[in-house]
């Protein structure tokens, strides 16, 4: 998302500066050519500082980032978790539980594990019996899918990142 902002700062800055040459400057009395350079340096300081403000987002993550994690990692359990690894059909889309059906897992209260990745990943490796589950309802080792245990480890990061 961020890389499109960063695109789209950039065309409109060279929109702007096109648009100065084609009425012969700017209202500082430039010269078109001026003009254009100017706009292309500010659209130029704009990215960069943009992409420097993604890096450093990304390195503050990174660094919140349980060890072992990474925002790839992440990215991919959360496209398993409502994928592949049907997690999102107990504990819906955003992870904020089905009534009866799976826990929420975006609140502080951690049911079956102390909320640590460990742990998480522990609950999904191991699921969760009838007789420990709050709704009555068992999870499935892996929620009962094929999932690899890579993948798992994929969906715990995503799962450890939605808790407050």
């Amino acid at each position: 998302m961020m890389e499109s902002r960063i695109r789209w700062t950039a065309m409109f800055a060279l929109v702007f500066a096109f648009g100065l040459s084609a009425c012969g400057g700017d209202a500082n009395g430039n010269s078109a050519d001026e003009a254009v350079a100017k706009s292309v340096d500010a659209a130029t300081e704009a990215v960069d500082a943009a992409t420097d403000a993604v890096a450093e987002a990304v390195e503050t993550i990174e660094q919140e980032l349980p060890e072992g994690v990474t925002v790839e990692m992440v990215e991919q359990g959360k496209a398993i978790y409502g994928g592949p690894g049907i997690c999102s059909s107990c504990h819906g889309p955003a992870g904020a539980g089905i009534p009866s059906l799976g826990a929420n897992l975006t609140d502080s209260e951690w049911l079956h594990s102390d909320g640590s990745y460990d742990g998480v990943t522990k609950t999904v490796m191991e699921g969760v019996t009838a007789q420990a589950s709050t709704s009555g309802v068992p999870m499935p080792a892996k929620g009962g899918t094929n999932i690899s245990d890579d993948d798992v480890k994929a969906v715990a990061a995503y799962v450890w990142t939605l808790r407050k």
